[in-house]
């Protein structure tokens, strides 16, 4: 697991902690196959590091501002990062695929890519949630009319958290808004998809966490986190959740429930 602290990141196993110094750095993402990371910095720098020696490996520049959001591909063979602009480099030839990638107006807070790595959305400050194709142009999927601060992206659907407490979803194929799931309370921070896409992991500011049924739309299970929630993930087996909220608490939650 990785978290942030100062200008450290700490990388705790099954047996031990280590603290890799990595500056000023604003976001941090995580390769899906364990080996590397990346971080976004204020400067507007994108780094990619061996988790392993807590080496950089890369730096990658053209962003001017912070960096909002970062995401990999599945395959880790590309890392996406968002300021005000989207640019998505090769992490193997550190090539930037379509330099700065432009039609939001405002920071680019969520980035996710398709299960094959092909697409990817974005959701910003700015209202919209757009989708960019492999030549890198995008499309607004309809529907949105309040500040994104998350996405998530599977191969049946697109879904965002917004400022108005809802979370959208939409068909990844056709661009359709399909449903609102509506239940919080509070802006919806963060989302995340299970490893299996059936369910729906949600954190807001409501100072709860939500487990929903993707297809159906129905709240499966109501976590009280007591802080607002600004991160989520699933577990690789799907069978837990874990929420990092902004007063710094991490916690671990049953997933479980269709078992």
């Amino acid at each position: 697991m990785l978290s942030a602290c100062g200008t450290n990141l700490v990388v705790r196993g099954d047996e031990a902690e280590r603290s890799i110094g990595i500056g000023n750095q604003s976001s941090v993402s995580f390769q899906g196959n364990g080996s590397k990371f990346a971080t976004g910095g204020d400067n507007g720098s994108v780094k990619i590091w061996d988790i392993e020696t807590g080496k950089e490996l890369w730096t990658f520049e053209g962003h001017s501002h912070t960096i909002w959001s970062l995401a990999f591909s599945p395959d880790g063979s590309k890392i996406a990062a968002g300021d005000g602009t989207i640019r998505v480099w090769d992490t193997e030839t550190g090539q930037d695929l379509f330099g700065a990638m432009e039609g939001h107006t405002d920071r680019v807070t969520g980035l996710a890519f398709s299960p094959d790595g092909t697409r990817l959305a974005s959701g910003s400050i700015d209202n919209t949630v757009r989708l960019w194709d492999e030549a890198g142009k995008s499309t607004v999927l309809e529907g949105r009319n309040h500040s994104v601060f998350a996405v998530a992206f599977s191969k049946d659907y697109i879904i965002s958290g917004s400022w108005d407490d809802t979370i959208r979803v939409w068909d990844a194929s056709s661009g359709d808004l399909v449903r609102v799931l509506r239940g919080h309370t509070g802006s919806v921070y963060c989302v995340a998809f299970s490893p299996d896409f059936k369910l729906v992991a949600s954190g807001s500011y409501d100072r709860t966490a939500r487990l929903w049924d993707v297809s159906s739309g129905e709240v499966l299970a109501i976590y009280d986190v007591g802080e607002s929630v600004w991160s989520i993930a699933f577990s690789f087996d799907g069978k837990q959740v874990v929420t990092g909220s902004y007063e710094g608490k991490v916690q671990v939650w049953n997933a479980d429930v269709l078992l």
